[in-house]
């Protein structure tokens, strides 16, 4: 996570404060920051040696005197994991504007993989609707056969949007960014490790 990354994410995680207590707290974690540049410091290991934001937030808290439990509200599962796959979806990005063009065709052909993988999820789907239309056809009332449809279209949504967000957040997580230097490859970095670095 870079500075920008940072300052802007904890900004947003101190919007019950008043704006002179967000800039106070804000501009100690920046001058800290600019302190250990000046002594030839990465801004991500500097980023990284706060804590994670959760950790920091917390403690701001605390010290304005506010119960963090109180305040915070409970993230549920499919919150962590649409947060998750934003997170993967930017640094996705973020990679392929420093990526070659071939190592993009590379992430497009594994994009299209997933893809086509959840359209062949939908098969199963479909072969169960038409035996629930075929059976349905013997029924009086032809609403069920639409409702059984809606019903079972619904089911095969949410099952695939879980899978894209599970395989894409864990496939891609892994991605590595191989940044060039006339014509020599230096070290390559996966996201799981810039991930790591960033809650040390």
């Amino acid at each position: 996570m870079n500075q920008e990354e940072f300052i802007k994410k904890l900004r947003d995680r101190l919007d019950i404060f008043e704006d002179n207590v967000i800039d106070e707290e804000v501009n100690h974690y920046v001058e800290e920051i600019e302190k250990q540049k000046n002594q030839n410091i990465n801004e991500e290991q500097i980023i990284a040696s706060f804590g994670n934001l959760d950790t920091i937030q917390k403690s701001i808290f605390k010290k304005h005197g506010i119960n963090p439990s109180k305040v915070l509200k409970k993230e549920g599962f499919l919150y962590k994991k649409f947060e998750e796959l934003f997170e993967v979806i930017h640094r996705v990005v973020d990679i392929m504007s420093k990526n070659s063009f071939q190592e993009n065709i590379k992430i497009l052909f594994d994009l299209l993989i997933l893809i086509i993988f959840i359209c062949l999820l939908k098969i199963p789907f479909i072969l169960v609707r038409n035996l629930g239309d075929s059976l349905f056809t013997y029924t009086s009332i032809p609403l069920i056969s639409e409702i059984w449809g809606i019903l079972i279209d619904l089911i095969y949504i949410v099952i695939a949007v879980m899978v894209f967000v599970n395989i894409f957040t864990k496939w891609f997580k892994n991605l590595k960014v191989t940044k060039k230097i006339k014509g020599k490859a230096l070290d390559s970095i996966s996201l799981e490790d810039s991930k790591k670095d960033e809650h040390i």
